[in-house]
């Protein structure tokens, strides 16, 4: 993703992110969303992926950059202030070190190929996420990113700083109301990693107390298929 935005120092980040190499092994837990039967979505989450110590480097470092209000994506590479459905605040930074060091964790799990797509890694824009309590974002569908080499995500990356607060999950929900598809929550947790496809419908439940981080990105995919995979595009 092209970059206007300051140089960021990463320096103090990445150090402590390279000096856990001994961590737990990742523990994956699949989730099936409503309206969905087992295996037929891509949506699970990764325990221990990131340690404590990590998780609190990576909140300092957005913090020391600052927050500011989030926008919501309006489609066409436009993002618009819409408090009525997003009031949360948010802080941008550009890394391709910091998503490498991301990719390493994550990329045994990550859907290899996906629809037919080749995973190449993450989006280096991290969106890191700060929820106060009464904050929000209602239910939506996450938008591709595409690059002008027609690369493009497909899959969402959650990653959960904190816990302790009350409310502030991740839920999906059926898109048309029905109580034989009851919403299912992921209760965010430190070090806990969320992958799910764009395609799935969600909300960032509202915090009831106490303070949320997470970090958000994406897994970017190739801009064509791979000649010996066939399978049907949900993004046509």
């Amino acid at each position: 993703m092209a970059s206007d935005m300051e140089t960021v120092d990463l320096t103090r980040t990445l150090k402590v992110l390279s000096k856990n190499s001994k961590r737990p092994r990742p523990v994956k837990t699949n989730i099936i969303p409503p309206g969905a039967k087992e295996g037929e979505k891509t949506a699970f989450f990764l325990d221990n992926v990131f340690t404590k110590e990590e998780c609190k480097e990576l909140i300092r470092r957005s913090e020391e950059k600052g927050y500011e209000q989030a926008l919501v994506n309006i489609g066409g590479g436009r993002q618009k202030l819409m408090l009525s459905a997003r009031n949360n605040q948010r802080c941008l930074i550009d890394s391709t070190e910091l998503v490498d060091a991301f990719w390493e964790r994550l990329a045994e799990f990550i859907p290899q190929p996906f629809y037919g797509y080749k995973a190449l890694g993450l989006n280096e824009r991290l969106r890191f996420l700060r929820y106060d309590p009464g904050e929000y974002f209602k239910p939506h569908f996450d938008g591709s990113y595409e690059r002008k080499n027609g690369e493009h995500s497909m899959v969402t990356v959650q990653i959960y700083l904190n816990e302790g607060f009350k409310g502030g999950s991740t839920t999906f929900l059926p898109y048309f109301n029905s109580d034989d598809d009851p919403p299912v929550e992921c209760v965010p947790k430190i070090g806990r990693v969320l992958i799910f496809e764009h395609r799935l419908y969600h909300e960032g439940s509202m915090l009831k107390d106490g303070r949320k981080y997470a970090i958000r990105t994406d897994v970017m995919y190739s801009s064509e298929k791979q000649d010996d995979v066939e399978h049907e595009d949900p993004y046509c």
